[in-house]
């Protein structure tokens, strides 16, 4: 056969297969559109109202509720929720559309996740919306995500409560179980340009102290170091500047339902700008929980002399002292679950800065990377437990 109709027979081929697979998807999403069903049609007239929101799972019922000072969660003896992600599951389901219907067979709940919670192993989630008088405004048991297929958005199974039929529906929130996911999670963030001096202390009174004498400084230096130790490098140390930059909260509870008065890390935190942050940490229970209190203090370098690339960094006087009064009203009452390189920076000990040294192991003594403190002295951070989807 001459080439050029072979070449054109396959164009014609495949012009005519992508318009078959357009008006097949065409179809499909025709169909789904002209099926498609708002569970919640009069939600966004009246969301204002919604003041509670329910999410109980076979482990338990997480309850986030709208007050003065924002959302908060009440078996977290109401700490700040994300308020973003209540507002945004909140009008998600005012704007929700069911568009796919799915299995009405209850044998089959269980693969979409929207089997009832009664269920030996049920995974699903019922949410429930409540008004300021405690009525129910929408209740919808919501299952596994799906990403997305021809539309290229995802969304989640769902189920009305006592309804045989499941749909799946296109959603651009996430509802959880794990109540740190809804949690304002960012506990404390100093850039790590400001910090000039760290001090940890373990609980045996072993102490690590280290410093910049100044902000252009490029390294940390150790205070009174052996004269028998060398450390592993000149910037060893370097990292720990990072110490307070990002620490994130695994859990939360009162300050005055934890132990501080035994077996206690403490680290001192010092800007140059005159930020002092110091740490309380304990384990208890397989868990490392950390108490901060701030306070502003005389800088220790002059903002004003310092060069533009290095003065950007550092706040004046009046800005520590805010941000000092703020952080304390932030984590005042609190005590914090944390894990990972801040549990473990937080509880360094010279050793593990030491050529052919490690930190020692199950005497209370913590460090800084695998022998940090987790559940017990000696143990590295329990990895988090919460499920996602």
């Amino acid at each position: 056969m001459n080439p050029k109709i072979l070449v054109g027979f396959a164009l014609v081929t495949a012009i005519v297969t992508a318009a078959a697979l357009i008006t097949v998807a065409n179809r499909y999403w025709i169909s789904a559109a002209a099926s498609s069903v708002r569970p919640f049609p009069g939600l966004l007239d009246h969301i204002n109202d919604v003041v509670e929101i329910d999410v109980k799972a076979k482990a338990g019922t997480t309850v986030i509720k709208r007050a003065q000072s924002g959302w908060v969660m009440t078996d977290k003896n109401d700490y700040p929720v994300q308020a973003e992600l209540a507002r945004r599951a909140a009008i998600g389901f005012g704007e929700m559309e069911l568009v796919e219907r799915k299995t009405t067979q209850p044998d089959r709940y269980a693969r979409l996740g929207v089997e009832d919670l009664d269920g030996e192993n049920a995974k699903s989630r019922l949410v429930t919306l409540k008004d300021a008088k405690g009525d129910t405004m929408a209740e919808l048991i919501v299952g596994k995500r799906r990403e997305g297929r021809l539309s290229g958005q995802g969304g989640v199974y769902v189920r009305r409560p006592g309804d045989a039929q499941s749909w799946f529906a296109p959603v651009n929130f996430e509802i959880q179980d794990n109540p740190v996911f809804w949690l304002e999670q960012r506990i404390i963030h100093i850039n790590p340009k400001r910090v000039a001096q760290i001090t940890t202390v373990q609980p045996d009174g072993e102490t690590l102290a280290i410093f910049k004498a100044d902000p252009k400084t490029p390294h940390f230096a150790f205070k009174n170091l052996p004269e028998n130790k060398k450390l592993k490098g000149e910037a060893v140390a370097d990292d720990m500047n990072s110490i307070l930059s990002t620490v994130d909260l695994a859990d939360v509870a009162l300050q005055s339902d934890v132990d501080f008065s035994q077996k206690a890390w403490h680290a001192d935190v010092k800007t140059f700008d005159g930020l002092d942050v110091k740490v309380d940490l304990v384990t208890r229970n397989g868990k490392t929980w950390a108490h901060f209190t701030a306070a502003a203090e005389k800088p220790l370098a002059d903002r004003e002399t310092q060069p533009d690339e290095v003065k950007k960094f550092f706040k004046p006087a009046n800005e520590v002292a805010d941000e000092a009064a703020e952080i304390n009203a932030h984590v005042g009452k609190w005590a914090y679950e944390i894990q990972g390189e801040p549990a473990e920076k937080l509880t360094a000990q010279l050793a593990i800065f030491l050529e052919n040294e490690t930190p020692p192991k199950g005497d209370n003594t913590g460090g800084f990377g695998p022998t940090g403190p987790g559940g017990e002295p000696g143990e590295s951070p329990p990895p988090s437990t919460g499920e996602g989807q």
